[in-house]
């Protein structure tokens, strides 16, 4: 009965059980953290094991939702739900977790408060992707944000202040109308039910009932309601303009900072526009979709020709992972089952090889104390193995076929296809760009001739460029194997997916009819 509140939880109460360990305990606080990740995956694991014993719907009345009274006049209730479409962005979050704990053994800065932030940071976007309240999405949301301001601030790079400052200003403006949004829905809801409604913010009452907003509202109001609570997740995307905050907080952020930050949290911003704004405003979205996939569209071109021209490499992922997302928009407003269904997997798959891909160059950079691409070259014969995960990752990254992101990518681009010629077109064009950059990415830093100069020369004169350790490799490793599971058996995804997409589909034809 309490299953789902037991997975948002734990994490959060593990976090503030490791602020009470002695702070002299250094290893033991990083050993704690990671079992605590760890458990929090085995009860994510019986998540999954239970849904596919019974195939269950959100908003559907089953034992997974969880529903308690807590300001019924106010229209806040404290109610978690999943599908399939929330269930794999929760697995993804629980892995993400796991792995970026790992790879944070090398902080050595105040590590009891960063991996209690990391632990709140998971639990705050378990709560967004499992609340079936919009009050409730909105909490979990704010305490989704507190960690990431804190661990890209705190122990970011030179300039982690201006990062960390920069992306709290973007997303407490978009909260901000995200909030007003919320409490003017359940206003029009009311105001459009008459007396046979009261205020609610349920989604379950606000997307069934006969009296719902979206089924009277006028066209205006929704429209208006629609901007307000998008804002936070364009912001979160991100959407062009809203991205400038997004390469200064991944490039400033610790490596398994940044891998959490592109591999989980830019996902809630898409599933927000999934879950929220695409059912509760279908007029509105109608209207709004073709200026969000030409937003998208040049999201795809724009960034991936930035990506291009950066020299440091963890801005290049950043601009790299804008691009990216931006086909993952553009797959979800397809308004077609292909689209949407290769939107979500994009989603776990995008995760999956950014994650591995800021981590390699948080290796890269501790080695050596530089993440410039002109420093690099000639290592793949100095560190093989290294070189071989890269060159693994930088493939699943540009969509090689086998691999895991080519499937995502494809069925993206098909419902864009088949929704748009014109924007489908625009959008596969992101293929030239993305091979050339992530090639030049590889190529810059594995191969040539080896250096012998600045920070990477000093590093290979010292002996302190190792290969892959044994820890790192094991970091990795769950990542590398969901890159080539996934890209041979898309199929166990898809088929968690298809019916929560089949279900959103019905509902967005018979909302599309009136």
């Amino acid at each position: 009965m309490f299953f789902l509140s037991a997975v948002i939880f734990f994490p959060l109460l593990g976090g503030l059980a490791l602020l009470f360990f002695p702070r002299e305990r250094v290893q033991a606080v990083r050993i704690t953290a990671l079992g605590l990740a760890l458990v929090e995956a085995l009860l994510v694991l019986a998540l999954v094991l239970t849904y596919l014993q019974n195939q269950i719907s959100l908003f559907s009345s089953s034992f997974l939702r969880e529903s308690w009274s807590w300001f019924p006049t106010l229209g806040i209730n404290y109610s978690l739900g999943m599908d399939g479409i929330s269930l794999v962005l929760v697995c993804l979050t629980a892995l993400l977790t796991v792995v970026c704990i790992g790879a944070s053994f090398r902080i050595e800065q105040k590590v009891k408060t960063y991996m209690a932030f990391m632990l709140l940071f998971e639990s705050g976007m378990l709560g967004v992707f499992l609340a079936s309240n919009l009050f409730l999405f909105y909490i979990f949301w704010e305490v989704m944000l507190i960690p990431a301001y804190f661990l890209v601030g705190s122990w970011g790079g030179d300039r982690r202040v201006y990062a960390a400052f920069k992306f709290v200003i973007f997303t407490s403006v978009g909260s901000f109308l995200m909030l007003v949004g919320i409490i003017a829905v359940g206003y029009y809801h009311q105001l459009a039910a008459g007396g046979g409604c009261g205020y609610t913010l349920e989604m379950s009452q606000l997307l069934n009932t006969t009296t719902s907003c979206r089924g009277v509202l006028d066209g205006n109001i929704q429209l208006w309601l629609l901007l307000a609570i998008a804002a936070a997740f364009a912001v979160k995307v991100p959407l062009v303009p809203f991205h400038s905050w997004l390469p200064d907080a991944y490039s400033e952020a610790p490596a398994p900072v940044s891998a959490m930050l592109a591999g989980a949290m830019s996902k809630t911003g898409v599933y927000g526009f999934l879950r929220l704004c695409i059912p509760l405003f279908p007029q509105a979205i109608q209207t709004l979709a073709p200026l969000i996939n030409t937003l998208a569209v040049i999201g795809i071109i724009y960034c991936a020709v930035l990506a291009l021209v950066q020299t440091d490499a963890k801005r290049l992922l950043g601009y790299s992972s804008i691009s990216h997302l931006g086909v993952i928009m553009l797959g979800l407003f397809s308004f077609n089952s292909q689209g949407m269904t290769g939107s979500v997997l994009q989603m776990v798959n995008h995760g999956i090889t950014t994650a591995s891909l800021f981590l390699i160059v948080g290796f890269l950079e501790a080695r050596t104390g530089t993440r410039r691409l002109r420093e690099y070259g000639g290592l793949a014969g100095r560190i093989p193995w290294l070189a071989v995960v890269m060159f693994i990752a930088a493939l699943s990254s540009l969509g090689l076929p086998g691999l895991n992101s080519f499937t995502g990518e494809f069925l993206s681009l098909l419902g864009a296809f088949r929704s748009n010629m014109t924007l489908g077109i625009l959008g596969t064009l992101v293929v030239v760009p993305a091979a050339w950059y992530m090639l030049r990415f590889f190529i810059s830093m594995m191969w040539g001739t080896p250096v012998v100069e600045g920070h990477v020369g000093t590093a290979l004169r010292k002996g302190t460029l190792r290969d892959l350790s044994l820890g790192e490799f094991w970091v990795l490793i769950p990542l590398l194997v969901l890159i080539f599971y996934i890209g041979v058996q898309p199929a166990f995804l898809t088929g968690i997916i298809d019916p929560s997409v089949a279900n959103a589909m019905q509902a967005l034809s018979s909302a599309f009819a009136r």
